[in-house]
């Protein structure tokens, strides 16, 4: 593992930790998650 830092607005990582409260995991396993799958191919647009 690696880690790094990154400067995020407020209002992103409030919408994180509000999804990731949703999901019941820590938000920064779900910026992992997100992070993986973008960079796997695998994230996929539901809107």
């Amino acid at each position: 593992d690696y880690r790094i830092n990154i400067r995020i607005s407020k209002r992103d990582v409030e919408a994180l930790k509000t999804k990731a409260l949703e999901e019941g995991i820590p938000y920064q396993t779900l910026v992992t998650s997100i992070l993986h799958k973008y960079v796997t191919g695998n994230l996929k647009d539901v809107r």
